[in-house]
């Protein structure tokens, strides 16, 4: 999103998940002293969450998470202003699911199982991938993954700035394929088998290669490519440690 699109008008609140809006969210968590039993954002992100899961977005309003915490919509707005506000804030909690790498040695297999949590938590809420595009992940949830991968590659010797671009390159690659895999491009076996299909009848002629190779275009599903993505990605980043 285009840091344009983050800026409020003047005079009106900061637009929900720019780096303005979470600034005044943070400093509100910071002050915020929950009664014990009370109403929390954890619990209207629970709610929300399950929602989202069994019914998609479209039915995710305020009204429709007060009527499963079985409670006036109105009691939602002292922790979350609109729905706008807690799509943003949904993200993150979602992102509170990832269970990160433990520490130890070996820079490589730990951001590849990071990778892999990641996509885990991604393709268990698909309704909820296509907000990732919607603006910058700044929640703690978010927040904390960034610390904790920035981390692990220093601790093993990379250099902050290579850190912070082999963080964010397998970050963006891990998101690209899930938004493939959840979206129109995602290719079930019923649509691998269409496909087979449709190569196989095209004019040979006309496309020798991919008609001849038909079966082994559509051989792999979308954990096969992310598995051989992930790994020449990785070797790539390797390689460029032992050149230096």
């Amino acid at each position: 999103m285009d840091a344009s699109e983050n800026e409020a008008p003047d005079g009106q609140s900061p637009m929900p998940g720019s780096a303005a809006w979470w600034s005044t969210r943070h400093a509100a968590r910071a002050r915020r002293r929950p009664r014990p039993g009370g109403l929390t954002l954890d619990l209207i992100m629970d709610a929300s969450l399950r929602i989202a899961d069994e019914r998609g977005l479209d039915a995710l309003t305020m009204r429709a998470v007060a009527e499963r915490m079985k409670l006036r919509h109105t009691s939602l707005y002292r922790h979350i202003a609109s729905r706008e506000a807690l799509l943003v804030e949904l993200v993150d909690h979602m992102l509170g699911e990832i269970s990160l790498p433990a520490p130890g040695p070996g820079w490589r297999a730990r951001t590849e199982a990071g990778a892999r949590e990641y996509r885990r938590v991604l393709l268990a809420h698909r309704a909820l991938v296509p907000l990732l595009t919607r603006g910058q992940l700044l929640g703690p949830n978010a927040l904390r993954a960034r610390e904790h991968g920035l981390r692990l590659l220093t601790e093993a010797g990379w250099p902050v700035d290579s850190a912070v671009r082999i963080y964010l390159t397998v970050t963006h690659y891990v998101v690209g394929a899930v938004l493939l895999d959840t979206g129109g491009a995602a290719r079930t076996p019923g649509e691998r088998a269409a496909m087979t299909g449709l190569f196989a009848s095209l004019q040979a002629r006309t496309y020798p290669l991919v008609a001849a190779h038909s079966a082994v275009l559509n051989d792999l599903d979308g954990e096969g490519e992310f598995d051989f993505g992930l790994r020449c990605l990785l070797d790539g980043i390797a390689a460029t440690r032992e050149d230096r």
